[in-house]
């Protein structure tokens, strides 16, 4: 196998690990409240075991990606993923044994506080593994592959837990641990520095990037948790939100395609009209249309992909080499609480101000990078040498 070859297939492995990463993450809902049934009797001991890692993750993604500065991504990515995995094996153990039901929400809570540091690492170990040249390809195949999976997955969860909750959390375990068996290894992913060197904040740039994110992640999570509600804003049964929720996963699938075709980076102007894409397709959405609310669905969708392959590029370039995996784990905390700050406002108030909220960030967002943009451009021009005079 030739130079080209090989990287080509280390490359393809990192994006099928990339993938099935997200497995417990898009499982879990449905097996954790299959085994709150088990255990409990009450279904809604599976959200509470479900927040507790979440938080967890939220809590734990900063300090323990931290704790691999320096070290091999890789090597370090895949002792989390042990951890994680025998943190759920030791779930699926408490449900099958009908241990007391705070076992099991220990163990939830294990498995969730090594989730975002593990992905800022597996994305960092993309640096080692992906050629430069093919990086916005391969990070949309890693797109389409993890949209794949949050189709895929539940549906496997819901299958299994008819016959054993233990026995789909199981599953969850096992097929989540494959990405650090697939995941080829790298001699060179790791970035020592001076100690004075790691101890420097996250720059500014890169908080623009970070606050994106969160934008984007909550006008998505605002059309995603909020489906149902949609649905049942235009007279139909609940189950039609499902219309929406593929609208969008469906575009996303179609964007990302797109994206690895192109396989180049966006300039500020082209992310800035994305940007406004969304914004447009959010208010579409709240438009008293289902037609207008399903294109809106596919706008939002269809720009997605790109948005996020952007702000992970424009991260990796920004932070230095020794922070690269911490921030790409703040990167997973931003859209984390996205999602968290949508479902919130979706449970205090309504679906329509949810979306109305989700388009006041995404314009807060857009005036950063504009005032950026003539931040920079004034620098620039003050650089520029003055032309003499004769």
């Amino acid at each position: 196998m030739n130079g080209g070859s090989l990287k080509c297939h280390r490359s393809l492995r990192w994006v099928v690990a990339y993938g099935l990463f997200g497995v417990p993450r898009s499982g879990a809902s449905i097996a954790f409240a299959m085994a709150a049934i088990s255990i409990t009797g009450n279904a809604a001991g599976g959200a509470t075991a479900l927040a507790a890692m979440t938080a967890a993750q939220l809590a734990g993604a900063i300090p323990v990606a931290r704790l691999g500065r320096g070290s091999n991504s890789i090597t370090y990515f895949k002792i989390l993923i042990v951890i994680r995995t025998m943190a759920l094996f030791g779930c699926a153990v408490a449900c099958s044994a009908s241990a007391p039901y705070w076992v099991f929400i220990v163990a939830a809570v294990a498995s969730g506080v090594v989730q975002g540091a593990a992905f800022g690492h597996l994305r960092n170990a993309a640096n080692y593994l992906v050629a430069p040249t093919q990086m916005t390809r391969f990070l949309s195949f890693g797109a389409f592959a993890t949209e794949l999976t949050f189709l895929v997955t539940p549906i496997l969860a819901a299958a299994l837990g008819t016959v054993s909750a233990s026995l789909a959390i199981a599953a969850i375990a096992a097929l989540g641990a494959l990405p650090a068996l697939i995941l080829p290894s790298a001699p060179t992913a790791d970035a020592r520095v001076e100690e004075a060197e790691k101890r420097r904040a996250i720059s500014p740039d890169v908080l623009i990037w970070l606050a994106c994110a969160c934008a984007s992640s909550a006008a998505i999570s605002a059309i995603e948790v909020g489906a149902v509600l949609l649905a049942m804003g235009f007279g139909l049964q609940a189950g039609y939100g499902a219309v929406f929720t593929g609208t969008l996963c469906a575009a996303s699938l179609i964007g990302a395609i797109g994206n690895s075709f192109l396989n180049r980076a966006f300039s500020r102007h082209q992310v800035a009209g994305m940007l406004t894409a969304i914004l447009i397709g959010i208010a579409l959405v709240l438009q008293n249309s289902f037609g207008l609310s399903i294109i809106g669905c596919a706008l939002v969708g269809l720009f997605a992909p790109s948005l996020g392959i952007h702000y992970s590029l424009q991260i990796n370039r920004l932070a230095r080499p020794e922070m690269r995996a911490e921030t790409f784990s703040v990167l997973k905390v931003s859209t984390s609480v996205g999602t968290i700050l949508a479902s919130s406002m979706l449970g205090w108030t309504s679906v329509s101000l949810t979306l109305t909220a989700a388009i006041w960030l995404l314009l807060f967002v857009l005036g950063m990078i504009s005032v950026q943009d003539l931040i920079v451009g004034r620098r620039m021009s003050a650089a520029r040498p003055q032309s003499v005079p004769d």
